[in-house]
């Protein structure tokens, strides 16, 4: 028999799916969701979970146009500007090609954006893509600002996502220095990738894209072939379940692995202190991102892969 706790937990997970759900409903019939306000825009609510990234209207744009300056407290000269589409998502965005970006900034794209910027000195000179980061690639972004990446391509499978991350590096190219940042449309799997980019990059980032089953396999054999042969890739997920263990037990066969729970102690202290709160506010399993890293095994023939 369940216990009084158990029974109130599993209610009240109930009821943060209900109102998720209700405000990809409105967005779908409407367009918009007018439970996205000021306070509660899924990005910014999410953002408040760790506040390693605090974010601030621009009012200096068209308010329609949901332009947000983020910055860091950690780094007081980072400044970027990023262009939501939270309040303007389009049916067919959400319908087609499976893609959450355009929704929200999730937790983990903030804390792979933090891990970044904390460790600049790992892409100087380096060519680094971005794989699925939805409608803003903030930890690509981010890197083009304040690191020397030579060449940088942010990339999602979904087109209103691209059209938007050419907004914003239009926006903040003139911070960019000498990195030539670009981007452009990249679904995964065999076939899906531009041949041009294959064996092109030192570095891949990827934030919270293991939870669709069917595209844990493509992601996997994408990475392998964009990679340098000496190539390594950052990933940050939250558990969601087994989704995580089971990414890792495909990129096994083509990578090394090294997954850690505690990557950084700002983010391991405020993890500990929102545990506290009870899952009502944090809930481990979907908010907190774990670290993976991959490289390739040498001695993987690249003839082994899926044609």
């Amino acid at each position: 028999m369940s216990s009084p706790c158990a029974k109130k937990r599993k209610i009240d997970q109930d009821t943060i799916a209900v109102q998720r759900w209700k405000i990809l409903k409105e967005i779908l019939i409407n367009g918009r969701s007018s439970l996205l306000t000021s306070e509660n825009r899924a990005s910014v609510r999410r953002f408040k979970s760790f506040n390693v990234l605090q974010t601030q209207q621009d009012d200096g744009t068209d308010r329609e146009e949901d332009w947000f300056i983020y910055t860091a407290e950690k780094w007081p000269h980072f400044k970027m500007y990023i262009r939501h589409l939270s309040n303007h998502v389009k049916p067919e965005a959400l319908r087609g090609f499976n893609n959450t970006g355009n929704v929200c900034v999730w937790p983990a794209e903030e804390v792979l954006t933090y891990y970044c910027l904390s460790h600049p000195e790992m892409f100087n000179g380096k060519s680094v893509i971005e794989l699925g980061g939805g409608m803003t690639c903030l930890a690509g972004m981010a890197l083009s600002i304040m690191s020397d990446v030579s060449y940088m391509e942010l990339t999602d499978g979904n087109e209103d996502s691209v059209s938007n991350l050419d907004e914003i590096i239009t926006r903040n190219s003139f911070q960019f220095k000498d990195t030539r940042v670009l981007s452009r449309v990249v679904r995964w799997g065999s076939g899906k990738t531009g041949q041009d980019l294959n064996g092109v990059f030192d570095f891949v980032l990827c934030a919270d894209c293991f939870f669709f089953e069917e595209g844990r396999e493509d992601l996997v054999e994408t990475i392998y072939r964009l990679l340098k042969d000496d190539g390594e890739a950052i990933l940050f997920a939250p558990k969601r379940g087994n989704t995580f263990e089971a990414f890792v037990t495909l990129a096994q066969s083509l990578f090394n692995t090294d997954v850690k729970e505690r990557y950084d102690d700002t983010i391991w202290t405020i993890h500990c202190k929102m545990k506290n709160k009870g899952k009502v506010m944090y809930d481990p399993d979907i908010h907190y991102p774990w670290f993976l890293h991959i490289s390739k095994k040498t001695n993987r023939e690249k003839t082994d892969l899926k044609e």
